[in-house]
């Protein structure tokens, strides 16, 4: 399985969520993936910030992450950026949501581990299929 991770999702595994942690457990140890856009890196980062937590902790959190050997941070090269572009104006969702959505498709991600509403849209024409909880 390949899952690609909203911020929603980093931000319940920063907090401990357990049904978050059973799945980046079995990405450790089975054959599952962990796809990160790194949109989606900062905007973790500037979340945890503005909840009060220090750099030192978010960098430990990210580390842990990095040296995950099957979780991949992906950049918005250029067929993630024309993807995006093309979602965000053919389901009229932010351009954010697009750039996760777009890397999920281009990665070949099978879920994207995300509650927000605006990958709705996309999911009810199965573009993406999500997860929560």
């Amino acid at each position: 399985m390949h899952y690609c991770a909203d911020t929603w999702f980093l931000l319940i595994l920063f907090g401990k969520d357990s049904h978050a942690r059973e799945i980046l457990e079995g990405i450790k140890t089975g054959k599952d993936w962990l796809f990160i856009p790194y949109i989606t890196y900062a905007e973790t980062m500037k979340k945890l910030f503005q909840q009060g937590y220090s750099e030192n902790d978010i960098k430990s959190f990210f580390e842990l992450l990095e040296n995950t050997k099957k979780v991949r941070f992906i950049s918005a090269e250029k067929s993630i950026s024309q993807e995006a572009a093309k979602i965000s104006l053919s389901f009229d969702i932010p351009l954010i949501d697009a750039f996760i959505a777009a890397t999920a498709k281009v990665t070949n991600c099978n879920i994207l581990l995300a509650k927000d509403s605006d990958f709705d849209i996309l999911k009810k024409r199965n573009y993406i299929k999500t997860q929560s909880w």
